[in-house]
Order: C-alpha cells, then structure tokens, then sequence
C-alpha cells in the first residue's frame, strides 16, 4: 500500500517520497517487535525541526490506513515520520491473548497491552518526545499513552476517536428493543467474540470484498483490489490477539449517536491530561459526532476562565468530502488538517478543510 500511495503522490505531482520497513525489537523477554514504516522525502524540508509524528491506526487496519496521505505530509513536517501496526495487529507480533475477553476484562490491562507495546517502541526507537496521531480506536489509545507518559508527548492528534462520550441512558432500551439477530450479534460483541474470527473460517475474502465495493463504490483512484487484499491479510492471518480484541474489551456496542461507546470515555480523561494542544479531526459526514468533542473543548474553556482549570486547549477540525476512514477518504484534505494544526495556522480552529465550502485544502482528484 505505501508503494501505491508514493506512486498516487507522484502522479499528482508531488516531491519523490520513499520509505523503509523494519521490525522494531520491544526487548520484552518475548521476542516481540511493532512493525513500522518510516517515510522520507527527497524534496521536503531539510532538518529534523519538529518531533517525530507517531501514527496510529484504528480497528482492523494497520500502516495501510495511511498509504495515500503520507507522502503529502512527510514532505512538510520537518522531522521523522512514522506509521506503526500496533502491538498485536497487522505484521506486528500477535503474541497468544491472556487477558480476559469481553465486558470481563479490565479495561487498565488491556490499555497496558498497546501502551506498554508503544512506549517499548519509543524506547528501542531512542525518541524522547513525539506528536502522537491516532486514528479511532488508535485515538482512544493514543489518550491512554498519553496519561501514562505525558513527558514522551509533545501533542495529540485525534482523528475521528471512538469513545468520547458517554452513552445515552436510551441506549440499554433500544438495544432491548432491536430485533433477535441484532441483539445476538451485540451480545457476542460483549461476550469477546472477534468478527475476525468468521474472517479466518474461509469468509475473509467476502467480508473484505463487500466492505471495500460498498465503503468506497465512487472513489475510482482508491486500489480496491489491493485494498481488499490488505484488510483480508489483516485480518485472516495470524492470530487474532489484542487487534482482534481490542473493540470488545475497550468498546461496548452503540446504535444511538455513535456506533460503539467506549467502558472509560474520554469526555472523563482527555480534562486531567498533561499535554497542552489537542487536535481532533473529523470527516464531514463521519459517524463519529464532531459535536461531542466541541462540547467538551466548549466545557474546558469555560472551566478553565472560571476556576483556571489546566486542561489541553482543543482545536476541531473537520475535513471535506470525508467520513470515518478520513486519511483514504480525503487524503490531502487530511494532510492539511494535521500540518495546519500543527502549524498553529488560523484556519485549523474550528472550521472544515479540503474542500471547496469556503475553507483551506484541496479536495482529491476525481472525488467530490
């Protein structure tokens, strides 16, 4: 997928950008290592000015989330960039599952499962600080790295987090009310059960084929069969291990606002955390609700001219002609969101980029 993306970046005119694989080595007694793909590009800014940018993917994914949008942001960013597949996921090592499953499990142990993993990463890496983007469920993660390790962050970048607000008090009832086949399958999803599981009975090819033919049916440039071929590795090969566990041991089943409800929100976290700027960007038609994080960044700032409360500023932002998976959706739009925001540009303040509706950015060619 990155060699596509570069070969994408380059039709579009954009500087040469290459990259490099390598399994970085935890040095956990276990052998375990985070596969990481670190960009470089020839014509971008010289110098490693800025800290590294750390990212994160979200739920089923792994580096491939961020194929085409990398290359227009390594260019620019002034430092090291890296794609990680998270402890557990991807061709990351997927050690056997100990931990218990489901509603269960603890939800500490389990955030100790990916955060242990990536600050292991940073030490065998020699990085002290780093902008630490993730996406979804990589979001909520990257929160929790950051309440443990607040000295190793220099910022945050949140695209589309699952699990910022609490669940509505309808939610209990209408999951009463759902039909027998949706309460069996939301019941499974509490228990621990893995959908990746019926992806390595022999349906892999099916599920990741419908998903990909209808999630982007009118983006033409995307490499549908390449993509297909990624997701179904991801998430046929190797053991299921905290990758295919880890929406049922963090999340619970939504259906009313959001989707899925994180056990611990991050509405009651993201107040007591030690780092200064957080930007959280959104597609414009995601399923997760922009509004609950402009709720609480509303909520701070009024706290904090009140009662001088320390908490993170919040910026939102929100990127044009996208949904959830934002960097393949709009993967320029979504560069510009994190290099605007990072570059403190006015323009990243609340308002939507990489689209023609009186805001900043490029939308991609061919999508609109």
């Amino acid at each position: 997928c990155s060699a596509v993306g570069r070969g994408w970046w380059s039709d579009q005119g954009g500087a040469p950008v290459s990259y490099t694989t390598l399994d970085v080595p935890l040095h956990d007694g276990d052998g375990s290592h985070i596969h990481t793909v670190e960009y470089f590009s020839k014509g971008g800014e010289k110098g490693a000015k800025r800290a590294p940018l750390v990212c994160l993917h979200g739920y089923g994914f792994g580096t491939g989330l961020y194929f085409s949008t990398m290359p227009s942001i390594v260019g620019r960013w002034g430092g090291r960039v890296f794609a990680l597949d998270s402890l557990g996921c991807g061709l990351s090592s997927r050690p056997r599952w100990r931990l218990a499953q489901g509603e269960s499990a603890d939800v500490a142990e389990v955030e100790e499962f990916f955060v242990g993993g990536l600050e292991r990463w940073r030490k065998s890496m020699k990085i002290d600080r780093m902008v630490l983007l993730g996406h979804s469920i990589g979001g909520y993660l990257a929160v929790a790295y950051a309440e443990r390790y607040p000295q190793h962050v220099d910022r945050l970048i949140l695209a589309s987090p699952v699990g910022v607000p609490h669940p509505p008090a309808e939610l209990a009832a209408a999951i009463g009310d759902a039909p027998f086949l949706v309460r069996t399958v939301l019941g499974m999803w509490r228990s621990g059960w893995s959908p990746m599981t019926l992806a390595k009975l022999g349906l892999g090819n099916m599920m990741m084929r419908g998903y990909v033919s209808r999630r982007f049916a009118d983006v033409d440039w995307i490499p549908k069969d390449l993509l297909q071929a990624y997701l179904y590795q991801n998430w046929s090969g190797g053991r299921n291990s905290g990758g295919g566990y880890a929406h049922s041991t963090l999340l619970v089943p939504g259906g009313l606002g959001e989707l899925a409800y994180a056990r611990q929100p991050l509405v009651d976290r993201i107040p007591r955390l030690r780092v200064g700027r957080i930007s959280a960007i959104y597609g414009e038609f995601d399923w997760m609700d922009h509004r609950n994080m402009k709720a609480l960044k509303t909520s701070l700032l009024k706290r904090k001219a009140e009662a001088g409360l320390d908490a993170p500023l919040i910026e939102v932002i929100r990127v044009a002609s996208a949904s959830h998976q934002i960097p393949i959706d709009n993967p320029l739009g979504f560069a510009e969101a994190v290099l605007d925001s990072c570059n403190d540009a006015d323009a990243a303040h609340g308002t939507t980029v990489g689209g023609s509706r009186g805001a900043i950015g490029r939308l991609v060619p061919g999508y609109h």
